[in-house]
């Protein structure tokens, strides 16, 4: 009896001792789990950022990028963070001394610097994905915000791997700890219990440890970088089923690392492809801007001499007081010297271009008539027209037409157009212009009976250096220029323009067969000063 109460002693001891060894070695299974768990997330979080950096690469070179896409890649990396918050919470919940609870916190405050990090990220790169700035300039800026997210971001996530890899080793201390405590406690048990407690430590205590050790293993390969080390489960237990796991798991994460190491390879490629196509493209820019650049400066300082010549010349026979006192001859080097002082602008105009940064040209703005403009463009043309043999009408409506431009330019443009139209028209027929308004802007009409423009070049008339195919019996020069340039007068003041041909049943109701073309501007109309004057 004694001997069945003592071995019943010894037994429910034994059993006490196996139940706490169990218990400890089941927290620290769960603490490697959770570790396991907790590197899986980190590493699946390095990879979901690296795809983001792609979208987000993607998004802003794209002609038609969504920010959409940003959107999608940033929801996937934020249900990492969730992820990390529900693991370390987990962790903070089976432990019991302030040191864990204070690691534990550490790691919080970790993910939570990337979490803050990469949410700064995103709105950055929202807002360098919309329509406002150049693509090379989006591009540069999303690499600087990038790299400047990778230098802060990695040795965060660097530090939570190696904390989440020293979790791994104490709780496998723990484990071998625990192991060489329960080895002693056999060992006594053996020289005080005799052959009962070797029966009992063989029979449950020894396959359980080596199973714990085995797992213990694992976790230490793993934790190392062996993403291929497995366990050996046996057994219909507890310890059996976390084996199992412990191998699913492995598995796992070795793909999830595979794909990893393939996206950041294609990442690699993908960088190096646009870096030289970028730097490719960059070098061309560079090329047209110093050959614009060069075009503009030599143009300019060859016509400045003689523009100074002719207009110094034309001062000095007006200011003569010889036998060229005739009123003719007056107004005509007067006109000279008008037209001279616009060419210098004009130059001046090129110069500015050329040694500026911006590459464009700044209108100067005042109030001005719409009537009397076109009828300066009209008379300008005057001797163009008879030597062409074609009459231009201008209608004008009363009044006047006040409009906020800059005069020269706009009195060129006007110009421009009705030459086009006299160039492009038979002789014996007549270029129309017309100046009305219509509501709160003024319509500039040139309406021509010439041959009209082909309708697959109609609608590349305004792209530079386009050459259309009807052409006239007569010599016309130029480069294809002068629309492109009209055009963006008329935008640069807020206007439109627009070209039709053939010009309708007005053009062939005057006598003409040609198809003829209709030019019409429209420009926003200024209030005049009293009624500028009266507004609250």
């Amino acid at each position: 009896m004694a001997i069945i109460f003592g071995g019943a002693i010894f037994s429910l001891v034994a059993i006490l001792v196996l139940l706490f060894v169990s218990w400890q070695a089941d927290k620290n299974l769960i603490r490697a789990s959770t570790a396991q768990r907790h590197l899986e997330l980190l590493i699946s979080l390095s990879g979901r950022v690296s795809d983001y950096g792609l979208v987000a690469m993607e998004a802003v070179q794209a002609p038609g990028a969504r920010p959409g896409q940003l959107e999608s890649g940033h929801a996937r990396v934020a249900d990492i963070f969730q992820g990390l918050d529900s693991v370390i919470s987990d962790q903070v919940g089976f432990v019991a001394s302030d040191d864990a609870r204070s690691r534990a916190a550490t790691k919080s405050l970790i993910v939570a610097r990337m979490e803050a990090q990469f949410e700064a990220l995103h709105t950055r790169l929202l807002g360098l994905a919309g329509p406002d700035s150049a693509e090379s300039e989006k591009v540069a800026l999303t690499r600087s915000a990038m790299e400047a997210f990778g230098v802060n971001f990695a040795p965060l996530l660097a530090q939570a791997l190696e904390n989440e890899r020293s979790d791994a080793r104490r709780a496998r201390e723990d484990m071998a700890t625990l192991r060489n405590r329960v080895s002693v406690f056999a060992v006594i048990w053996v020289l005080g219990g005799g052959t009962l407690a070797i029966v009992l430590y063989l029979a449950a205590g020894r396959p359980i440890l080596s199973r714990v050790a085995e797992t213990v293993e694992g976790a230490r390969a793993i934790s190392s970088g062996k993403l291929d080390e497995r366990l050996a489960p046996s057994g219909h237990d507890e310890l059996t089923l976390l084996m199992t796991r412990f191998n699913r798991m492995a598995d796992k994460l070795a793909r999830r690392e595979n794909r990893l190491l393939a996206a950041q390879r294609g990442l690699k490629r993908t960088v190096a492809a646009r870096t030289a196509a970028l730097r490719a493209a960059n070098t061309r820019l560079e090329e047209i801007d110093t050959n614009r650049r060069r075009f503009f400066s030599d143009i300019s300082h060859e016509l400045r001499t003689p523009l100074t010549v002719i207009l110094g010349e034309a001062e000095v026979s007006l200011r003569h007081r010889g036998g060229r006192s005739d009123a003719s001859f007056r107004r005509a080097f007067r006109t000279i010297q008008a037209r001279a002082r616009t060419l210098r602008r004009r130059v001046d105009d090129l110069l500015r271009v050329a040694r500026s940064e911006s590459g464009r040209l700044d209108l100067v703005f005042e109030d001005g008539d719409m009537n009397l403009l076109v009828k300066e463009a009209v008379s300008d043309v005057a001797q163009l027209a008879r030597r062409l043999r074609v009459t231009v009408d201008f209608k004008r409506k009363p009044g006047v037409l006040r409009v906020s431009c800059d005069k020269e330019w706009l009195r060129q443009v006007v110009t421009g157009l009705v030459i086009n139209s006299l160039k492009y028209s038979p002789e014996g027929t007549s270029v129309h212009v017309a100046a009305g308004k219509r509501k709160d802007r003024a319509i500039i009409t040139i309406r021509d009976q010439g041959y009209g423009i082909a309708p697959e070049d109609l609608p590349h008339i305004f792209e530079r250096f386009y050459r259309g195919r009807n052409r006239p019996d007569r010599e016309v020069s130029g480069y294809g220029v002068g629309l492109a340039l009209v055009k963006w007068v008329v935008s640069e003041h807020h206007g439109k323009i627009t070209v039709k041909s053939p010009a309708g049943r007005q053009a062939r109701a005057r006598g003409s067969e040609q198809p003829g073309t209709a030019v019409t501007v429209e420009l926003p109309l200024t209030p005049s000063p009293e009624k500028r004057g009266s507004r609250p």
